[in-house]
């Protein structure tokens, strides 16, 4: 084994540290060209990245702020269309009530105009009534004491000219000879010449014999006039059915004949032991008719075109006269 001495150790030791020391101090060489081309080249392609970057950052920046504006007109205009639609909304509503409005202002006044319709109507009635009701009272105040007349021919016939055709008419004085006698008495002095059938219908009667009927002012007195006077009731047992000549009267009074008489076109057993029956038609059932269905003034049992009372003509029965065309 080889023997290392102290002074070969120190002298080893100091030679190393030396090594060390010139390594230390000894300066850097520079790089070369290449390695600096390329960290000029790193250092450029890094700041165009960043630029880039920056860029990047900008435009989506400026992309959301324009989704932002996008948003903001986007929720003007809904906004718009929604002002718009209740705007829209506020005139419909104006537009409705107004219609309303309009409808109810229309309604009232069709409402006014038939209660002014129905006022005028009802006015206009009441003022024909009341003036029926003061010529009533009027010629129940001119009216004479009824006296009956003395029993009635017992032979004769009433020949009744019209404007519609010729009726006789045969008489029962046996049943109602003041009646007889006053219808003969009133014909002879021409008192019924010139009236009008001024009440018919159908399937009922026709009614005549009223002066009121020869004067057209006095229409709304048809139905009211006479002769002056009145005669007591003869009720009997002849039955109201086609044909028969009865007497008509005021009202309730059965005491109340005058001139107006009737003839009925159907049955009426509700007259019976009610009016005088006096006489009966025998001839001219076809005028009956004429007379009966002639249209009457809508409302009213006035017809529109009343057959006129031409002449009544009293003469002798002869045999010819028989009842006929029933």
């Amino acid at each position: 084994m080889k023997t290392i001495t102290l002074s070969t150790l120190v002298l080893g030791l100091a030679l190393a540290l030396g090594a060390c020391a010139s390594e230390s101090t000894a300066p850097e060489s520079a790089p070369s060209q290449p390695v600096q081309d390329a960290n000029a080249k790193a250092a450029a392609d890094q700041a165009a990245a960043e630029d880039a970057k920056a860029n990047a950052a900008r435009e989506i920046a400026m992309a959301q702020q324009a989704e932002r504006d996008a948003a903001t007109q986007k929720a003007k205009e809904q906004k718009a269309v929604a002002d718009a639609a209740a705007a829209k909304a506020i005139a419909d509503k104006a537009a409705a009530d107004k219609a309303a409005a309009d409808k109810q202002a229309a309604e009232a006044a069709a409402a006014k105009a038939t209660a002014d319709k129905a006022a005028a109507e009802s006015a206009a009635r009441e003022k024909s009534a009341a003036n029926k009701t003061a010529a009533e009272a009027a010629a129940a105040k001119e009216q004479k004491p009824v006296v009956n007349p003395p029993l009635a021919d017992s032979n004769i016939v009433a020949e009744l000219e019209t404007s519609a055709g010729t009726m006789v008419l045969g008489f029962y004085p046996d049943k109602a000879p003041n009646h007889v006698k006053n219808f003969a008495d009133l014909a002879r002095k021409g008192f019924y010449d010139g009236t009008l059938f001024h009440r018919v219908i159908n399937h009922f009667m026709i009614q005549g014999g009223d002066p009121n009927t020869k004067d057209p002012a006095k229409t709304a007195m048809w139905g009211a006039g006479g002769p002056g006077y009145k005669i007591n009731n003869e009720f009997n047992d002849t039955k109201h059915v086609r044909g028969t000549l009865s007497m008509a009267r005021s009202g309730g009074d059965v005491n109340s004949a005058g001139s107006q008489f009737f003839i009925c076109h159907a049955v009426a057993p509700h007259l019976d032991h009610q009016y005088t029956a006096f006489g009966e038609l025998l001839k001219g059932y076809d005028v009956l008719d004429k007379i009966a269905t002639a249209p009457p003034v809508p409302g009213t049992d006035r017809p529109k075109d009343p057959v006129k009372l031409i002449k009544v003509t009293i003469r002798p029965r002869t045999p010819a006269d028989v009842k006929q065309g029933e």
